[in-house]
């Protein structure tokens, strides 16, 4: 929790710093717990809690509670409800993890065709990995994907309602795959 309250705080001081016409119109994290219950941070900071996996779920794959953020982004994307309450200020979300420090105002580089992601240095693929990505993308090459992961990811909700249940599908099938464990980093597989 000690997490999401620095991330808060940052994005607050930023989104000020931005002046009226930021692009950083509001903030709203986006919890997986036990049934979705509240976690006790939702009165300090705007939160919409996702049912997370299940240990069973997650004891198929790893151990990998990082799968809630797939998971939890489908949830949003499927509830008319939780998806009316992000559309209330933007047509786009920025997704983050907690441990991403936000030192100035973050414009909208992305567009409703196109979205904004960072470039990791870790994250180019290697020959050695063309058979994965064969697997879960037939006929792709590892020289046509792209270093970045989910987080920071700048896009507009109606291009992340064409992706969410296939970065789901894929963090799935990539987490269930010993063989696969062994080629790519295990903490970064969801970033793919």
């Amino acid at each position: 929790q000690w997490q999401a309250r620095i991330m808060y705080h940052h994005w607050k001081k930023a989104s000020a710093a931005g002046g009226k016409c930021t692009d950083m119109a509001a903030f709203t994290r986006l919890c997986a717990t036990a049934g979705g219950r509240p976690d006790g941070l939702e009165g300090e900071i705007p939160t919409l809690f996702t049912v997370e996996l299940s240990a069973q779920v997650l004891a198929s794959h790893f151990h990998f509670g990082v799968l809630n953020r797939p998971n939890s982004v489908k949830q949003l994307m499927e509830s008319t409800t939780l998806l009316a309450e992000i559309r209330k200020t933007s047509d786009y979300v920025l997704i983050l993890e907690t441990d991403h420090v936000i030192m100035r105002p973050i414009p909208n580089l992305a567009t409703p065709e196109k979205p904004a992601a960072f470039v990791f240095g870790y994250m180019f693929p290697q020959p050695s990995q063309q058979w994965v990505v064969e697997k879960y993308w037939p006929g792709g090459s590892y020289k046509s994907v792209q270093p970045v992961g989910p987080s920071p990811l700048l896009i507009h909700l109606d291009q992340l309602r064409r992706v969410y249940q296939k970065w789901l599908d894929f963090s799935l099938g990539l987490r269930s795959n010993s063989e696969a464990e062994r080629v790519i980093q295990g903490w970064v597989q969801e970033m793919w």
